[in-house]
């Protein structure tokens, strides 16, 4: 009876519901159970169920009934607080078409318990508009009604079209995995990118990426696609093999002015502001990272929050970067944010290293122990006693520099007024 409840619970109280189940009941002479009931309420409400087919053009919340076509492994993914979470796919389907339907955390544990051929009645929200819904379940149980349809799932995977040449966006370090008999094993997780989009790539036999550095134009062959929440990915298994393109991959960039709220963006920008990473411990009990920046191409600026180990990445004021399939949502204080966790990519672009000899103090910073020249503020590759005056020289990159002389330097009383007087000047 809950179940249907979720349906109307928006128009009247749950006892109301269970009062008007129960006339029901009474009504028929005892011939209908509980269930029955409840949907016949529904109805009367009008809340009644509907078809795959019109769930583009349903409410917030729907229920239909649909058969179980294929049913996915349960998988683990990194929230952005750091906390793992649990998720699963299962493609159902009726006389009118295909869903997708996404059970997350406890519902996903449960997953195994469904079985293709299944009838199942599903609660769920619709977020997908396209030829396959995508359903977010919020409640299933079994159903004893028929379905009829073709008991394939083949509709709901995407189009595999050949060769795959894409652009190595991003490698992550190898992590060990247990396999269903038990024995460990090794895969990495990559970003890949080509004129049709950003997407995850997990590699299940590393070995496969040996060879092939980020930035690189590559084809893969035998790469296997499947819809997640967060659109399409692909696996590698053994048999699949990697080379180089023999043409470049040009990778479409969003601008912060076109960001919306719930999308996933690729852009490139300039780092204005860095914040250090801050350390947390997961719900899980694993450390992890998070930090916050902001970047601003020529259109505008916008926030950015990095969570996990990409959030140790060194970044200073000033860095050109790339960020790849990050999601934008509201920040605490309803700004909007792009956050980069599971799925997405941060990439550097580096600049030439200089030769400098400078003089100055060294202090100490939010980002680390640093030279401040008066003009310019280095962060230093080894820490150095605070307070000493010294005059270095070395080269510089991306804000830090590596010393290969130092000395020690006589105060300059003139320049150190110079500094105070600008202080103190008034506007």
């Amino acid at each position: 009876m809950k179940f249907h409840y979720l349906l109307v619970d928006d128009l009247l109280e749950k006892g109301e519901f269970e009062r008007r189940v129960e006339e029901k009941v009474a009504e028929s002479g005892d011939l209908l159970d509980d269930r029955t009931a409840a949907m016949l309420v529904v109805k009367d409400l009008g809340r009644a169920h509907i078809r795959i087919h019109d769930l583009a053009a349903a409410p917030s919340l729907a229920c239909f009934f649909a058969k179980v076509l294929a049913v996915e492994e349960p998988r683990e993914f990194e929230r952005p607080d750091g906390a793992t979470g649990l998720v699963a796919n299962v493609t159902v389907g009726d006389e009118t078409g295909r869903a997708r339907l996404t059970l997350w955390d406890e519902k996903a544990a449960g997953v195994r318990e469904i079985e293709v051929g299944d009838v199942l009645e599903i609660l769920g929200r619709p977020k997908g508009r396209g030829k396959i819904p995508d359903v977010t379940a919020v409640a299933i149980q079994e159903a004893s009604c028929e379905i009829a349809c073709e008991e394939t799932a083949t509709a709901a995977l995407p189009e595999q079209k050949g060769d795959l040449d894409v652009r190595l966006i991003s490698v992550e370090s190898p992590r060990t995995f247990t396999r269903r008999d038990g024995s460990p094993g090794e895969m990495v997780e990559a970003v890949i990118g080509n004129e049709d989009g950003v997407f995850r790539l997990v590699a299940w036999a590393p070995a496969v990426l040996l060879g092939v550095e980020p930035g690189e134009s590559i084809v893969i062959r035998g790469a296997v696609a499947r819809e997640s929440d967060r659109g399409i990915e692909y696996s590698l298994g053994e048999a699949a093999s990697v080379s180089r393109a023999d043409r470049e991959i040009v990778l479409p960039l969003d601008t912060v002015a076109g960001i919306e709220e719930g999308g996933s963006y690729s852009l490139a920008g300039t780092v204005l502001s860095v914040q250090p990473p801050h350390a947390f411990t997961t719900r899980s009990g694993r450390q992890s990272s998070v930090r916050n920046l902001v970047v601003a191409d020529e259109t505008a600026g916008i926030p950015v929050v990095i969570w996990g180990e990409k959030a140790d990445e060194h970044l200073v004021p000033g860095d050109r970067i790339e960020v790849y399939n990050a999601t934008a949502r509201r920040g605490r204080y309803g700004d909007l944010e792009l956050h980069l966790s599971w799925g997405s990519a941060l990439v550097v672009l580096t600049d030439e290293e200089k030769e400098v000899e400078v003089e100055g103090t060294i202090i100490a910073t939010r980002q680390g122990i640093s030279l401040d020249t008066g003009d310019a503020c280095y962060l230093l590759d080894e820490p150095l006693p605070v307070g000493y005056r010294v005059r270095a020289r070395g080269t510089v990159h991306r804000g830090v520099i590596r010393p290969s002389h130092l000395e020690a330097a006589p105060p300059d009383p003139e320049g150190l007024q110079r500094r105070l007087d600008r202080f103190s000047r008034k506007p």
